[in-house]
């Protein structure tokens, strides 16, 4: 993650938040759709659309979000008619509020976003070109 001068500053919790759970722009748009939810559960198609995505992608970015315990998820019915929520009071979801909240005003958190998600998807990429070779 790249930090500049300055970010003594900015919660050590947002950034680990983004180093831990912000790994993809999909998994991002997927939190902040379930943050705005308020601990309701929404089905799948329904997040799907929300993020402006395919219900796979989506799937599997909360699948793990799950993993870390981020999304809490439910199935009913049919074993693939799930739903999912992202759980009001729990300290993951107290952080990523406050991550959307300082995203919302900060030019730099937002960079650190940014900058972060770019920093993943290089090293993904760098990991495919390895395993070709």
């Amino acid at each position: 993650m790249v930090f500049s001068p300055g970010l003594e500053q900015l919660d050590p919790a947002l950034l680990a938040f983004v180093k831990c759970h912000v790994t993809s722009p999909v998994k991002w748009e997927v939190l902040r759709v379930l943050a705005g939810q308020d601990g309701m559960w929404i089905r799948a198609d329904q997040l799907a659309r929300r993020c402006h995505r395919q219900t796979a992608e989506i799937a599997l970015a909360v699948g793990e979000l799950a993993i870390d315990g981020v999304v809490e998820v439910l199935a009913v019915g049919a074993p693939d008619d799930l739903i999912y929520r992202l759980p009001a009071d729990e300290p993951t979801s107290v952080v990523l509020h406050r991550l959307i909240e300082g995203a919302t005003h900060s030019l730099e958190l937002r960079a650190i976003i940014a900058a972060h998600l770019q920093h993943v998807r290089q090293q993904r990429q760098g990991l495919s070109h390895t395993a070709a070779a």
